[in-house]
């Protein structure tokens, strides 16, 4: 008897602790905004009252002041954010006091808000400059992507919507439920209230700091035109030595042309023949040789420099600080690349197999000045062609008359599917690489998908 009401005793409790864990979410909040605004604050105090730290304590306290911003408690997530920054120092050890900087200035900007009695742009716009008018070039530099979202508030509206979707047959949510939800919620309205006013803070900080050049064109002598930006210290007036990024991709310029000026270079970020600013045709991989060689010959002669270009960059960057090493230019002092992509052993083929990821990146990089995100993103058409392809027996030569739309730069690569002097061409090739006399720092990592390329180099 005492053994059956010991065990009725056990369910008992552990029933209760169950149903203790059980949040309940009213169904009119899936669909209604104005619901979920009100819910939401609740069924975050709710979930704090009964959220306990287990072995992983940087993981409950990074729940932790989400749900206090969630819930109104503005002070005690700050409170939480600065110890979690005493824990987690190795995730980002160089700047560890700006971790987490963007939920905290939003709970800032909240409790002035409720107290100067303004808007939260207002509020926002008091807290973010009262922040960056006392940071450094680097550290700041090194934050303001935390104030951006990567692909915009709708991405993380998208993301709360299909949450939400998930507990329409749900009567009550379990602890990871509501925290699951508590977090999309609160970064959609984090980023909801906070991007549009840093995307302006940021360009008025950013113009207290740079000279930015961002229509510099550069002539070569075979009468192409480069397109190029140019970032340099203000209140700088010694020449300075410079560091050069080179890409296909556009929109990394700017941000890699700043961050090297944050670090005491002045920063040039140019970009293959036809993309941007350039009225050329795109052509990937054929003209860096000759054109990086050009950019540094441009850059030793212009007045902010003191004739001393380092090269670095990843993958097509990391591939262009190699071509430039084809010809030495005097003034090229050093190169970093990291990851870096050899043409015709590496990518877009490998032992001379095409990489089929390569067949849309010639789209991606070649369809318009910029990215064509559209067509690269669109993971559908890919998988289905790949499918289609295989299903048809047909050579893979043949594979863009499957997909219906022709694919220049594949069948111009194809041409070559041995390591010729089409590709030789492009870097330095066995006894060229004898005449490097510069220090080189290479990198690449155990999931590099172009390691064959820098074991290579």
């Amino acid at each position: 008897m005492r053994k059956l009401l010991a065990l009725i005793f056990l369910c008992v409790m552990v029933f209760s602790h169950a149903s203790a864990r059980q949040f309940y979410f009213p169904k009119t909040a899936i669909t209604d905004s104005i619901e979920l605004s009100k819910a939401m604050p609740i069924l975050a105090e709710k979930v704090i009252a009964n959220y306990k730290p287990g072995d992983d304590q940087k993981t409950y306290m990074n729940n932790l002041f989400r749900l206090q911003i969630l819930a109104g408690r503005y002070r005690d997530a700050n409170s939480t954010i600065v110890s979690l920054r005493r824990i987690s120092k190795d995730s980002d050890p160089q700047f560890p006091e700006l971790l987490f900087i963007q939920h905290e200035l939003f709970s800032k900007a909240r409790l002035k808000q409720i107290a100067a009695n303004v808007t939260f742009a207002e509020a926002f716009a008091s807290v973010f400059r009262e922040l960056f008018d006392h940071l450094d070039d680097k550290s700041a530099m090194h934050i303001w992507t935390a104030f951006i979202t990567k692909n915009g508030v709708e991405e993380l509206q998208r993301d709360l919507k299909a949450s939400l979707m998930n507990l329409t047959e749900k009567d009550s949510l379990n602890l990871t439920e509501a925290i699951g939800l508590c977090r999309n919620y609160h970064i959609f309205q984090v980023y909801k209230n906070i991007e549009p006013p840093a995307t302006h803070l940021l360009k008025e900080d950013e113009n207290k700091r740079y000279i930015i050049q961002d229509s510099v064109l550069i002539k070569t002598k075979e009468g192409a035109t480069l397109s190029a930006i140019v970032v340099r210290k203000k209140g700088v007036n010694t020449p300075q030595p410079a560091a050069l990024f080179f890409n296909i991709y556009t929109n990394l310029s700017l941000d890699v042309a700043k961050r090297a000026a944050a670090h005491g270079y002045v920063g040039v970020a140019a970009e293959t023949r036809g993309k941007r600013l350039s009225p050329d045709e795109i052509v990937p991989y054929e003209h860096e040789a000759k054109d990086t060689y050009e950019v540094i010959d441009w850059i030793s002669k212009q007045s902010w420099s003191n004739g001393k270009v380092g090269m670095y960059g990843g993958s097509y960057s990391g591939f262009a600080c190699w071509a430039a090493t084809k010809t030495l230019h005097p003034a090229l002092k050093t190169i970093v690349p990291y990851c870096a992509n050899n043409p015709g052993d590496g990518l877009p083929m490998e032992n001379n197999v095409f990489l089929f990821v390569n067949y849309a990146w010639a789209f991606y990089v070649t369809n318009n000045k910029y990215l064509d995100n559209e067509t690269y993103f669109d993971r559908k058409r890919w998988n289905s062609l790949n499918e289609k392809w295989y299903a048809s027996g047909k050579s893979y030569r043949q594979i863009d008359s499957i997909d219906g739309a022709p694919n220049k730069w594949l069948q111009r690569w194809l041409q070559h599917p041995s390591y010729d002097k089409y590709w030789q061409d492009m870097v330095p090739y066995k006894g060229e690489f004898a005449k490097i006399n510069i220090s080189v720092l290479t990198i690449t990592g155990y999931y590099d998908d172009g390691q064959q390329s820098a074991l290579h180099f």
